[in-house]
């Protein structure tokens, strides 16, 4: 079975971590810059709370839904159980913008008090480490080896706690009818650093990212954007405690901080989405060129060349350009076959589709194995004299092998070739009539004593002309 890190490196590919490591330098720059003026006051900005906690909300949101999608594919439940944690803080960001004094109403919706959006706080940034912490639990060993049955319900059960814990301290902190002690004065947040709740918050901050670093050896792409955004948190926390106050460039730094938090993850996860189906579109593409191939020479197989070489005949027709069509077969191939082996004669036949491949160099130009020995190349915009010099070409190349033949020790491996064309001022017939004079061209060529090509001429369908020395 998998380990769980295994599972991440395959679901989120290996890249580079240095955007993360740089980020989190970042962070950790700009809050020891911003320490020594956290306390400067900064004055209100009315629309930067809700803008703030809108784009809270739906970042995390969305990584728990995505989150959650990649657990349904992959069956890892410790993404599940990630989710959790961005849904605790969605629903926690989505209350404080209601009940946070001065959005909507001067002391706040749904009945909140002048605590209410403190402790909103307080839950919010010690609830989302509690519940990462318990994900990466997932992946310990000594969980990881559990049923995956097991853990896709554990993953579960945290899903539904986190929902319902946030659900139920929101309701607490908005209804405090005086179970919660105070935390604020005003828009100074004195009491809530000297009470026990700073000291809680702060260290299960430190906790969590310390256990990710522990666990997940930021082995993957994911874990280290998690890492980062428990970085952001713990420095939201530190800021808006020096801050003391609402307001303040501390207190707004630290907002800043709690949009990079929610939206790291969220970035990664979308990247990776990209990233797969970039994926399967390569998957796809080689699926397609695989199909159209065949398997032992690597040239285009017949039921290709049936499908597209009457497309190319009529696009010759409909523009008014010549086209030719050379069939090739190997000569005394069944004797070959016969006096070397099977795997000789495979590994003959795709030298020469190799050769013969190498001589065609335009675009339009392509090589399909007809069957068995046979094979066929289709030359578009190429009148009888450039057929005639791609099949003197052909054959240079294949002589140039020096494969040891059948039926003689001094002599080599060589090929026939029937020549047709396509000539648009007088042809009309269609692709199966040119395939067929091609043909009949090839047996002539194999008739007068194989090693030659021969031209089936268009203009007189009574005469075949003999290319003797290409």
């Amino acid at each position: 079975m998998n380990s769980p890190n295994r599972i991440l490196r395959d679901l989120v590919p290996d890249g580079s971590r240095v955007a993360a490591g740089v980020v989190a330098l970042l962070i950790i720059v700009a809050t020891v810059l911003l320490l020594p003026v956290a306390e400067q006051p900064l004055g209100e900005v009315k629309p930067f709370l809700p803008m703030f906690a809108t784009t809270v909300v739906i970042t995390e949101y969305l990584t728990a839904y995505m989150l959650y999608t990649h657990f349904r594919s992959s069956r890892m439940a410790y993404l599940a159980a990630l989710a959790s944690a961005s849904v605790f803080v969605a629903i926690m960001a989505a209350v404080q913008v209601l009940i946070f004094p001065g959005v909507f109403s001067e002391t706040g919706l749904l009945g909140a008090g002048a605590q209410s959006a403190v402790w909103i706080w307080t839950f919010w940034h010690g609830g989302y480490p509690f519940f990462v912490l318990l994900a990466l639990l997932l992946l310990t060993p000594a969980v990881a080896r559990r049923r995956a049955g097991v853990l896709s319900g554990w993953a579960h059960a945290e899903l539904a706690l986190a929902a319902g814990a946030a659900i139920t301290l929101a309701t607490l902190a908005v209804a405090d009818g005086g179970q919660l002690p105070p935390l604020i004065d005003g828009a100074a947040y004195t009491r809530l650093i000297h009470s026990p709740a700073a000291p809680v918050v702060l260290g299960i901050n430190v906790l969590a990212l310390l256990a990710c670093l522990a666990i997940t050896r930021l082995r993957d792409l994911l874990s280290a954007w998690l890492a980062v955004a428990l970085l952001a948190s713990l420095a939201d926390v530190a800021l808006t405690l020096v801050a003391g106050a609402r307001y303040s460039a501390g207190w707004y730094a630290a907002r800043c901080l709690s949009m990079v938090s929610s939206s790291v993850v969220l970035g990664v996860l979308v990247w990776q989405t990209s990233n797969l189906y970039r994926q399967l579109a390569r998957a796809h593409e080689a699926l397609a060129e695989r199909a159209v191939r065949d398997a032992l020479t690597g040239a285009h197989n017949r039921g290709h060349f049936i499908d597209q070489f009457p497309r190319d005949l009529r696009r010759a027709s409909r523009e008014r350009l010549p086209l030719a069509v050379l069939m090739v077969d190997i000569d005394y191939f069944k004797a070959y076959n016969d006096m070397y082996g099977h795997q000789k004669g495979d590994e003959c036949l795709r030298a020469v589709a190799h050769a013969m491949q190498r001589v065609l160099r335009r675009p339009g130009d392509y090589l399909a194995r007809y069957g068995g020995e046979e094979f066929v190349v289709v030359l578009p915009n190429t009148d009888t004299s450039g057929a005639l010099h791609v099949a003197a070409a052909v054959r240079e190349a294949v002589a140039a092998l020096a494969i040891v033949g059948a039926q003689a020790a001094d002599r080599n491996v060589t090929i026939s070739i029937g020549i047709a064309t396509f000539n648009p001022d007088f042809d009309t017939f269609d692709a199966d009539v040119l395939v067929r004079r091609a043909d009949d061209a090839l047996y002539r060529a194999k008739r007068e004593g194989r090693d030659r090509a021969e031209l089936f001429d268009s203009k007189r369908p009574d005469l075949i002309t003999e290319l003797r020395d290409p």
